[in-house]
């Protein structure tokens, strides 16, 4: 068999398919302890894993040790040791890093990882701990720590955080298009001097960052030489996302056949702030700056109708609190628009909502961390047994373990939930937790009262800091129960926690409402909701374009199709026009595009007077509105 095959066998949540669990692994004598000695369950999973790792060590047989300690995992689930967590983690880890490491295909180079790794365990937590096999390649991944060994000897191994971060995210070097130009990261290496030489320079500090935020920091696509420009020129300011507008838009480009003064003039940090550019260029001066003083950040991107827009997404943290700013660096008339930002791991675009909640591991600790993790590893266990209807076979104890469930954890999803509540305890800024509660939900393995419980624990922790990380868990948890008015009644209980403060998310909840009653064929209440969004929310984003067409579809099937003109007429008069210094978005804007369904209307039923006052009015673009 393949490494590279079998390394990936080990998915999280569904880790250990096929062992044959009830296979009963020798029970090893404890280290220093007469036999037939007492020992308590949490160090009995400490030796084994000593010894597991030790035999690996001299005999380099992976596929055993993948065995054992995958046996051991659900041992250590099965009996269930509450107080010894680090157990759990020394488990976790364990088959973690003996996973990822078979994945490498040179045997010389996974013995030497081996020991440096079992040496350096901060080193090979964080990079074990990190790594999303299921998600993204792992032998690139060790290849480069490797690489970066044999460059930089041990201090890699001072700088856990940040060796792990550049291994996870430059295993292949990191390109991205920013409309006709093509940037590119550094090497592995010349990011890692960079960082270390001027950690006393960067805002949060390179050494105590979690390598899950420092993925958006060493992810930079600059030369070193404009690194270090922006370093000079910005640090010790991490408001990077007033940059975005301090970058000129060069509004030649729109022009037929228009090119950037930037394009022409080479693209580089320095000429973009000189000559400006479009919102991609504004966007990507904000973030490089950023990465280059030691700020986590992202480019931001959505769609509003028929154009792409780019915004910024940076860190932000005080006291004992860290957020995403995603509002700061961005243009006012998108900021009900969904963004995506590229995931540095996996190269691929992802919600900005599911990213916003890792900002709370800027003050975590690393046990908790860890612990997070490997409960949440745990749980996804008990739901893979779930989904397959098995139940963990498990060996009986050595008589001489004390201090372990001694009938083992059932396979339940009550069971798998106090799983998670645990991780959530210990660290709540790891996404994973949240995701497989809603995932639960999704499989309909929660009761309603489990999904009310769940979202007020979700509202009462994130509800204020991360509103859009709250609703995209919220969402697939509530839109599972099958009975709509207990569904509706659900979204009316988190409703007024947006309501007041999130016009964009507020509508969003309304919309969904309205789509469960469209959906069972009742109207009237999905008008009410679709009217509620067109009269609270008309400048709130997008919504209020798809509220108005469903409301008109709506009014004719009820053959009420002449009340759609005045709807839109009195829907048009409370739209907000772009600002003068948005009148290069003015197409995209829902005031242009509700104007221009508005213009057609009255020019279908022969109120050409009108058509025309509304067509002028476009095409000053609303002064006479703004004077008003």
């Amino acid at each position: 068999m393949k490494w590279e095959k079998f390394g990936l066998m080990l998915l999280v949540g569904t880790l250990a398919a096929g062992v044959p669990l009830a296979l009963a692994a020798a029970a090893p004598k404890p280290h220093g302890a007469p036999p037939g000695a007492k020992v308590v369950f949490t160090r009995y999973l400490e030796h084994r894993v000593s010894d597991i790792l030790t035999q690996l060590e001299n005999q380099g047989n992976y596929r055993h040790a993948f065995v054992e300690l995958n046996r051991l995992f659900d041992l250590a689930i099965a009996r269930d040791p509450r107080d010894g967590l680090k157990a759990w983690v020394d488990v976790d880890y364990a088959r973690r890093l003996v996973t990822q490491l078979a994945s490498l295909s040179n045997a010389e180079h996974r013995a030497v990882l081996l020991r440096l790794l079992l040496k350096h365990r901060e080193l090979g937590e964080t990079l074990a701990y990190l790594v999303e096999s299921h998600r993204q390649p792992v032998n690139p991944i060790y290849r480069l720590l490797y690489q970066m060994h044999t460059a930089l000897g041990s201090k890699i191994v001072k700088y856990p955080n940040l060796t792990a971060a550049i291994c996870v995210t430059l295993y292949k070097p990191f390109h991205r298009h920013l409309n006709e130009n093509l940037v590119a990261s550094p090497s592995p290496v010349a990011i890692f001097n960079y960082y270390v030489k001027y950690r006393h320079l960067m805002y949060f500090g390179i050494k105590d960052v979690p390598a899950r935020l420092l993925i958006y920091v060493v992810d930079d696509t600059n030369s070193i030489k404009y690194m270090k420009w922006a370093l000079a020129r910005y640090h010790g300011d991490p408001m990077v996302g007033q940059l975005f507008f301090t970058i000129q838009y060069d509004y030649g480009a729109l022009r037929p056949g228009g090119v950037k003064r930037v394009d022409r003039a080479g693209y580089n940090l320095p000429n973009i702030l000189k000559y400006g550019g479009v919102c991609i260029d504004q966007a990507y001066f904000a973030t490089a700056v950023g990465k280059a003083i030691g700020v986590p950040t992202a480019i931001d991107e959505g769609m509003s109708s028929v154009v792409g827009h780019a915004w910024v997404g940076f860190l932000e943290a005080r006291g004992n609190t860290g957020w995403w700013n995603f509002n700061t660096g961005r243009y006012s008339e998108y900021q009900g628009v969904i963004g995506t930002v590229k995931n540095p791991m996996t190269r691929r675009q992802e919600p900005d909502d599911f990213m916003s909640i890792s900002a709370q591991l800027i003050h975590t600790t690393q046990s908790d961390r860890w612990a997070a993790i490997a409960l949440t590893d745990a749980a996804r266990r008990m739901l893979y047994l779930e989904q397959k209807h098995k139940s963990m076979a498990v060996q009986t104890l050595p008589k001489n373990v004390i201090k372990a469930r001694r009938v083992p954890l059932a396979v339940t999803p009550h069971n798998t939930l106090a799983l998670l509540r645990r991780a959530v305890d210990k660290c709540r800024g790891y996404s994973d937790e949240w995701e497989t509660v809603a995932q639960m939900a999704s499989l309909h393995l929660l009761t309603l009262e489990e999904k009310q419980d769940w979202s007020d624990k979700l509202m009462q922790l994130c509800g204020h800091r991360y509103p859009d990380f709250a609703l995209a868990v919220l969402t697939p948890m509530i839109n599972s129960i099958r009975n709509v008015q207990e569904r509706v009644h659900l979204w009316n209980r988190v409703f007024p926690l947006f309501a007041n403060t999130r016009f964009d998310l507020a509508a969003r909840i309304r919309m969904m409402q309205a789509a469960a009653w469209e959906k069972l064929k009742k109207d009237n209440r999905a008008g009410r909701y679709l009217m509620y969004v067109i009269n609270h929310y008309t400048n709130a984003g997008p919504f209020v374009i798809t509220a108005l067409e469903k409301a008109a579809a709506i009014l004719t099937r009820q053959g009420h199709k002449n009340r759609i003109l005045t709807l839109y007429e009195q829907t048009w008069l409370h739209i907000k026009p772009p600002p003068r210094d948005m009148l290069a978005f003015e197409y995209e804007s829902s005031w242009f595009r509700v104007g221009k369904t508005l213009e057609t209307m009255l020019k279908a039923q022969g109120h050409v007077h009108l058509a025309q006052k509304v067509s002028d009015e476009l095409e000053s673009g609303g002064a006479s509105m703004r004077a008003q």
